[in-house]
Formats: structure tokens, C-alpha cells, sequence
């Protein structure tokens, strides 16, 4: 017999793409560090050449730490020109390669 202790919770990433308008798509990353999904997400977005010029509204992605329930430090990336669930999109394809 042992005393049960419980693992300890994982340390995740959750992911928040909004954009005014259409609805909020959400992903949960784990074995990286904020800053590696955050440049990861910025070379997806950079690879789509998007305008500069866009007159559209502007697309949110935040990069949240969380450790169990508990939310960490949050980090943000916006752009002009793609829908949340274009962006989810891309980043789901380049991570199941």
C-alpha cells in the first residue's frame, strides 16, 4: 500500500484567435514555450504576404500560459486580413505535418 499523490497538472499553452465579428476559435498547445508558438504563428502569418493596406478589421491571437487552472502571462499577435478560423486552420496543419 502507498499513499496516492496526484502528477502534477501539465503546463500548456491555450490559444485564443478572435476577430470583430466572427467567432472566437480556440486551441490548446503543449511541448513549446510561449515564445517558440509565438514566432511560429508569426512565420505562418508572415508566409501569407498579406497587405498592408488592408482596411479590414484586425485579427487577435493570444498565446496564454496555463499550468492546470491556473492562467499565466499572456502574449498577442494581431494582423489584418485573415479570419480566426483560417488562422486555426494553419496553425492545426503546420503542427500535424
Amino acid at each position: 500500500m502507498k499513499l496516492y499523490t496526484p502528477p502534477p497538472p501539465d503546463q500548456v499553452l491555450r490559444v485564443c484567435i478572435k476577430k470583430q465579428g466572427h467567432k472566437a476559435q480556440y486551441l490548446t498547445i503543449c511541448d513549446c514555450t510561449q515564445r517558440e508558438l509565438y514566432n511560429h504563428v508569426k512565420n505562418l502569418i508572415e508566409a501569407q504576404k498579406l497587405s498592408v493596406f488592408q482596411t479590414r478589421r484586425q485579427t487577435n491571437v493570444q498565446i496564454r500560459e496555463a499550468i492546470g487552472a491556473n492562467n499565466g502571462k499572456a502574449i498577442s499577435l494581431t494582423f489584418k486580413g485573415l479570419d480566426p478560423d483560417k488562422v486555426s486552420e494553419l496553425i492545426v496543419e503546420s503542427l500535424t505535418k
